[in-house]
């Protein structure tokens, strides 16, 4: 009889305990009281007329609520999670392609000038020539000019922090460049000198006062001049 539930023995003791249950509810109780203690227990305190302890009901619609607040709650974690998921992955893609690109693409390191040759310096009009020659093995992406205040104009030549081998794509470590000097002196001051590189590490290819020699029709025919 221990297999009945305690919460029904518990309806029935006070019928047990004023005599007033059926004889089929006696032998269920009786039944059940030789296996259970706390139910005993029970008896013996509303036969010393104690309090009966006032029993919890519990609301099943509340638990419901509570367990549908958790699951809402749960849902809305995920959601949030998911969301973060997206956003750092997002990020870190975005910090691969900056990097890919700083590394790879970004000019900015500097052509030291010990690998490089400057030579055929020419005059054709108001167009200054000259052939650059690096030899270090590796390609040049970029070549910049810059004036100073002074009218020195730096032809710096730029690469990526990882280098790439030269070959027929890069054109720019072996071959012909020209200087427009009327556009240059229309930007400001006069162009007083010429140096490929940068003031802290320079070749110089003209200065004021230099005598030039008149650039190859060869070297014209190249830019589709004559």
């Amino acid at each position: 009889m221990r297999d009945v539930p305690c919460r029904v023995i518990e309806d029935l003791l006070p019928l047990y305990h004023d005599d007033v249950c059926s004889e089929e509810s006696r032998t269920l109780v009786e039944g059940h009281l030789s296996q259970c203690e706390a139910c005993r227990n029970e008896l013996q305190r509303m036969r010393a007329g104690l309090p009966v302890e006032e029993k919890v009901t519990v609301d099943r619609n509340s638990d419901d609520r509570v367990m549908k607040g958790i699951a809402s709650s749960w849902k809305k974690g995920r959601k949030r999670s998911f969301w973060k998921g997206i956003v750092l992955a997002a990020l870190l893609l975005g910090c691969l392609v900056l990097t890919y690109e700083g590394l790879f693409n970004w000019d900015i390191i500097d052509v030291g000038t010990e690998d490089a040759k400057v030579t055929q310096v020419s005059l054709h009009e108001d167009k200054m020539f000259y052939y650059l020659h690096v030899d270090d093995g590796y390609a040049i992406q970029t070549m910049i000019n810059s004036k100073k205040e002074d009218g020195t104009l730096y032809i710096t030549a730029k690469r990526p922090i990882i280098k790439r081998k030269a070959d027929a794509t890069f054109t720019f470590e072996n071959s012909y460049e020209f200087i427009d000097l009327t556009s240059q002196n229309a930007e400001g001051k006069e162009v007083k000198a010429i140096y490929f590189g940068t003031p802290e590490d320079r070749k110089l290819i003209w200065k004021e006062g230099m005598d030039l020699p008149k650039t190859e029709q060869s070297v014209l025919e190249r830019f589709g001049m004559e």
